[in-house]
């Protein structure tokens, strides 16, 4: 455990040296991968200051909502609404320990989630996986191409670290706690609700079918209420229960094809746009691996949470959503390969410094 918390620390250490070093050795014009990207709002900013390079895109609307709280645009286009509230309470709560500086504060967030994250995925794989090195899957998420995330002012390491809790205890028997959990991922972000479905599978594997109708499974229920109390404050404060919904639409997600997403009208488009097919392929060659293993929960939370991102009609920042599927990584550590270690590495490594390239310099980078 001491040495991985080490290269966790060490990874932090390089990829933020890395990431003001790129920040500031490039002069480059707006990003042309998406028509919608807006060239007057992601102009380049060099800077010395770390904390600003983890302040991008969708940072800004969790910053808003601890500042302004929730609110509507006019026209019900873009809107903070559909940012789920536990992360921004968070950055809320810590402001003031970080002398009121938000970007500070979500960092902060941000690394601690990360680094409890860490500490749960080793024992959840010292405990239900003892025959896979516990370095080895953490490893290969932290040079994930899209890793940079868990280091920036966005959910993913919160979720990866909540996510992490729940399957633990839920693997544990103790259904109780992974409810409370569960509620608090699905506080985090709309793909959080699909922990139920891993979980209602662990309890019927160890309970049975008539087990699900009696009080001992009312915990797992606590999981769907999050995402339910987030659409009731909606009903409650704005008068409509599915706005999260109408106002997704307008951040091109909807439960049909888009279309415009699937127009490659640039070079960076292009690019952008392989890039999530590879990240796509990546996915499914992981879910074979998974439920070649038998895990089963782990499988059926992965479809469930990739058939939802799929289902938007858009592969736009799939190698996020992939990013903090934790079993993924998992299957990777059983395919005995040398090869595939270094291929996985080699390719990981160069789209990670990719990605950093992108996010820190006002390029979509997912």
């Amino acid at each position: 455990m001491k040495k991985t918390i080490f290269f966790l620390l060490v990874w932090l250490l390089v990829v933020n040296i890395f990431a003001l070093l790129v920040s500031n050795r490039f002069n480059l014009k707006s990003d042309t991968a998406y028509a919608w990207i807006d060239p007057l709002k992601t102009t380049q900013e060099q800077s010395w200051n770390p904390i600003l390079l983890h302040a991008r895109w969708d940072s800004f609307w969790y910053i808003d909502i601890v500042k302004n709280g929730y609110h509507l645009t006019s026209g019900n286009t873009l809107s903070n609404i559909v940012f789920f509230p536990l992360y921004p309470l968070l950055i809320y709560i810590i402001t003031p320990l970080a002398g009121m500086n938000f970007a500070l504060a979500g960092w902060f967030v941000s690394i601690f989630s990360l680094i409890g994250a860490v500490i749960i995925f080793y024992k959840l794989l010292q405990e239900f996986h003892p025959t896979i090195d516990p370095e080895t899957p953490i490893f290969y998420l932290l040079i994930f191409p899209t890793a940079f995330f868990l280091n920036a002012i966005y959910t993913e390491s919160l979720f990866l670290f909540l996510s992490l809790l729940t399957f633990y205890y839920a693997l544990k028997g103790r259904f109780s706690i992974a409810g409370i959990f569960g509620f608090l991922t699905a506080l985090t972000r709309i793909t959080g609700i699909f922990l139920f479905i891993p979980i209602l599978w662990e309890f019927f594997r160890r309970h049975g079918a008539r087990k699900i109708f009696s009080l001992s499974f009312l915990p797992a229920l606590l999981i769907p209420l999050g995402t339910f109390l987030f659409f009731l404050y909606h009903y409650f404060v704005f008068g409509d229960f599915l706005l999260f919904l109408k106002i997704e639409s307008a951040w091109g997600r909807t439960f049909q094809f888009n279309s415009d997403h699937f127009i490659l009208f640039s070079n960076p488009s292009v690019v952008n746009f392989f890039l999530d097919i590879a990240f796509f392929v990546f996915a499914l060659i992981a879910i074979y691996h998974v439920f070649r293993q038998k895990w089963i929960s782990y499988g059926l939370y992965i479809l469930a949470t990739l058939g939802v991102a799929l289902g938007t009609g858009t592969f736009m920042s799939i190698g996020r959503y992939i990013l903090v599927l934790f079993p993924i990584y998992i299957a990777l550590a059983t395919i005995r390969s040398h090869h595939f270690e270094k291929i996985y590495i080699l390719s990981s490594l160069l789209l990670f410094a990719l990605n950093i390239t992108l996010f820190v310099n006002w390029y979509w980078a997912g």
